[in-house]
């Protein structure tokens, strides 16, 4: 284990206590989590797989364990986690430099990718980077801006329109503070409804050279890193994450019971085998989606690890799509068991909107439907069967 993985362990028992004990009062009351994110800035947790090159295994493990105090701060931290490898992919240089120190001084990164219109995943994008005098200018409408309304700065995607780039796609971070940059959290799901998740607009926005990371043309035919496994599996972790919270609700509302049915098996509910049973399947479900996800994890880092190196080995990230692709089709169908389950065991009462235990179905059933789990069961039955190839997409 490297120095900075074995200081967050040490430290995170700690942090994500304090974090767990009012998730789900905040959940409850619909109230932001920002001294939490602002928790984990400070105390180094959003910086340190830069500061020790930590593996995406060590990334995911924690990732898990956060997600199993609040999924909806862990959901958050989502693009932060994404922009911080992509840095470490830099090459040493004033631009790593500037990252680096930004990440590092507890900056945190949104996202501003999606748009409500054309086809989810394609880059395709209606926002526009056009040339302006002494610079660019930024125009268009963005959604499903999770964690944005949470960060310092947001990375943008937007089609270059006019210029010696025209057509090509550009990746501009900017900070939420810019004039002209405008964010809502109009975001109303069933679950994960407190992330910082919503429009994000951008009215005439100024863009210097400087903010432009990077300009694809998305007509060349050279080797590109695709990061949805990594992007992908970050949900599979916030779902086993909700797991292990499902566990310890349901293995502690059924030591809490006193009352139970004249047919029951036992007079008392812990020493009934059928409620028992259904705790046993709870704990199981968790620790193999753990299992599962850290095996997929080892895939994506074994891809990203090329790509560090500044090598793109495409069948290493076609391996790692495969993967995360398996773990959603699992994970997802034993997750929404497993929260629905837990009712199983705690009876009636369970069902008290102040212990607020709905929560974890619809966080799970929130967070499944970001890719449905038809499309990549099919796609990897297609692969399997005919051969062929996995889509190319932010969503495989």
């Amino acid at each position: 284990m490297t120095a900075i993985a074995a200081r967050v362990r040490s430290d995170q028992t700690a942090v994500l206590a304090e974090i767990a004990a009012g998730a789900a009062d905040r959940e409850r009351t619909g109230t932001d989590p920002h001294e939490q994110i602002r928790l984990l800035a400070e105390s180094g947790f959003t910086a340190f797989p830069l500061e020790d090159d930590a593996s995406v295994v060590e990334i995911f493990e924690f990732l898990i364990a956060l997600a199993r105090a609040d999924p909806i701060v862990a959901h958050i931290l989502r693009a932060h986690f994404w922009f911080v490898e992509q840095v470490r992919r830099l090459r040493d240089g004033p631009d790593r430099d500037r990252w680096a120190t930004e990440i590092r001084s507890g900056k945190i990164f949104g996202n501003a990718t999606s748009e409500r219109t054309g086809s989810a995943g394609a880059r395709q994008f209606q926002t526009a980077l056009s040339p302006a005098a002494g610079g660019w200018q930024l125009t268009g409408a963005k959604f499903y801006s999770t964690g944005t309304a949470f960060s310092d700065l947001v990375a943008v995607t937007a089609t270059v329109q006019g210029g010696d780039h025209d057509g090509h796609i550009a990746k501009i971070v900017l900070p939420v503070d810019r004039p002209g940059v405008t964010i809502v959290d109009d975001w109303d799901g069933i679950g994960q409804h407190r992330t910082g998740t919503g429009s994000t607009t951008f009215t005439d926005v100024s863009v210097t050279d400087v903010d432009i990371v990077e300009l694809l043309d998305p007509a060349a035919d050279r080797p590109v890193a695709n990061d949805a496994a990594f992007l992908q599996l970050y949900l599979q972790a916030l779902i086993t994450g909700i797991l292990f919270s499902v566990g310890d609700d349901v293995a502690a509302l059924l030591r809490s019971r006193t009352r139970t049915f004249d047919h029951a098996q036992h007079a008392e509910p812990r020493h009934d085998a059928v409620l028992l049973q259904t705790v046993g399947e709870i704990d199981a479900a968790a620790h193999v989606s753990r299992a599962a996800v850290l095996s997929a994890a080892a895939d994506v880092e074994k891809a990203f690890a090329t790509a560090r190196a500044g090598q793109i080995d495409t069948e290493l990230f076609a391996t790692a799509s495969l993967a995360a692709a398996r773990v959603k089709v699992h994970v997802d169908q034993v997750g929404l068991r497993a929260a629905t389950a837990l009712f199983d065991a705690g009876g009636a009462s369970s069902a008290s909107r102040a212990k607020n235990l709905d929560r974890h179905w619809r966080n799970i059933r929130t967070v499944t439907l970001h890719n449905p789990t038809s499309y990549k069961a099919v796609a990897v039955g297609d692969h399997l069967v005919n051969g062929a190839p996995l889509p190319r997409n932010g969503y495989f």
